[in-house]
């Protein structure tokens, strides 16, 4: 059986067809009476019918439509992969890209942001790949908070100048708590969840397959739980009572979800977190990285399918 794409399956169950056809043909009101058809000429009497699902059918030129995806593909001239990828967009009310370029080009300007930034161990290619950058007016370092398929749901406006009383911001109406980096729970199965994004920046730049929430030591999201699946995991909270109660908190939820969870302790000898760690430079984050790389999941045994008839064992399911 043939797998769908995810994405897909998410745009065509949040989609709102009516209002997409509303955008593009003003006059459809319902599909009891025709639209005119934007590919032939169409100006006496409106031949194109359009379905609430999206299909449509000209009965002047013939030309149809399988679906609200493939109105879009064709009114747009744009494939199925962009398609779904706009519509996406529009559903999630994604932060557009501009903005994001905007800051990043701010920062790469400002030599103090990016001392700051150098003196707590996070390198230009992290600050390039997760595309870090400055809010001139605030003058706070932003970090864009992308969901699994590369959409901007938030921007964590970090505070690091004396004058910034808010450790951090969010785009107002925007602050769920998330995973970030949300791909690297995609693409990982060895994960390091550490308490903030600058210790999670840090450590990447280390090497380390960092993950953190962004809602603080005590926040998680539970309708993120799921992507810790089959996962080993690596708790690294703040030597501190919230940190404590951090990773406590999410030892009890995800130690029956992932397949391995590993609380570890920062030594009162190196600080407070993962970042003081690393500037002890004590080679500790070589140590935790050759274990995270070097850990085996446990094989699973192959499940026993057996007829329900005879009691006899069968190669495959039975359904």
């Amino acid at each position: 059986m043939k797998i769908k794409d995810p994405l897909l399956a998410l745009v065509e169950d949040k989609i709102d067809t009516v209002k997409i056809l509303s955008s593009y043909f003003p006059e459809w009101m319902d599909c009891a009476q025709n639209v005119k058809c934007p590919f032939h000429d169409d100006n006496k009497t409106p031949s194109l019918h359009i379905s609430e699902d999206g299909r449509g059918f000209c009965h002047g030129c013939g030309h149809k439509f399988s679906s609200i995806i493939d109105l879009v593909m064709q009114m747009e001239d744009i494939s199925k992969d962009e398609a779904v990828k706009m519509l996406y967009s529009d559903v999630i009310d994604a932060i557009p890209d501009h903005e994001i370029k905007a800051y990043t080009r701010t920062l790469w300007k400002n030599k103090k942001a990016l001392k700051y930034l150098a003196d707590r161990n996070i390198s230009e290619g992290i600050i390039h790949k997760y595309r870090l950058g400055l809010e001139p007016t605030s003058k706070r370092i932003t970090i864009p908070i992308m969901d699994q398929y590369g959409f901007c749901r938030n921007i964590r406006r970090m505070g690091w100048l004396k004058d910034h009383k808010a450790k951090v911001t969010n785009v107002k109406g925007r602050g769920e708590v998330r995973l970030f980096p949300e791909k690297t729970m995609m693409l990982k199965k060895r994960v390091l969840l550490v308490e903030g994004e600058w210790d999670a920046l840090c450590g990447m730049s280390q090497g380390l397959d960092c993950v953190t929430w962004t809602g603080g030591a005590t926040n998680v999201n539970d309708k993120f739980f799921h992507l810790f699946r089959d996962k080993a995991v690596w708790i690294l909270y703040d030597n501190d009572s919230a940190g404590e109660r951090g990773s406590d908190l999410n030892y009890l939820a995800l130690k029956d979800i992932a397949t391995d969870v590993t609380p570890l302790a920062v030594p009162d000898r190196c600080g407070k977190d993962l970042t003081d760690m690393i500037q002890k430079k004590d080679g500790w984050e070589s140590h935790l990285e050759a274990e995270m790389k070097d850990y085996r999941f446990p094989k699973k045994e192959k499940q026993k399918h057996y007829c329900p008839t005879c009691g006899q064992q069968t190669r495959g399911e039975v359904v």
